[in-house]
């Protein structure tokens, strides 16, 4: 894959993984109702996903330095999208809460393992353009 095209879909993948949150507050109400709790509570569950964001990114990026970034990013991108599946088919409380705990860790593995792998995928004389 050309280096345009992977720094493309890696900006791609950040973008996803950044609006996420954003994205469940429209949400709320029918999670709310589907689950038998309040919005305000429903609404724990953006908590859950930026405080497992901010969370993983510096912890699971120092623990995972070793493995290779293609690796970390590939994984990040499985666990993100298998934990989303997890929130929609989420039957109570606990279990959105988890995936959604679970959706944020990954993206916050997700974004500076996309970061380091776009630079690497430029040439150095073209980088910082």
């Amino acid at each position: 894959m050309g280096g345009t095209r992977a720094v493309g879909l890696l900006a791609l993948g950040s973008f996803a993984m950044g609006t996420d949150a954003y994205a469940m507050a429209g949400l709320l109400p029918g999670i709310g109702a589907d689950l038998g709790v309040s919005v305000s509570l429903a609404g724990q569950s953006v908590t859950a996903f930026t405080l497992c964001y901010a969370l993983a990114a510096p912890f699971l990026s120092a623990a995972l330095a070793r493995r290779g970034t293609r690796t970390v990013v590939v994984t990040a991108l499985v666990v993100f999208v298998l934990a989303n599946a997890g929130t929609a088919l989420a039957g109570s409380y606990p279990v959105l809460l988890g995936t959604r705990a679970l959706a944020g860790a990954a993206a916050g593995l997700f974004t500076p393992a996309a970061a380091t792998a776009a630079v690497a995928l430029v040439p150095p004389e073209r980088r910082g353009r």
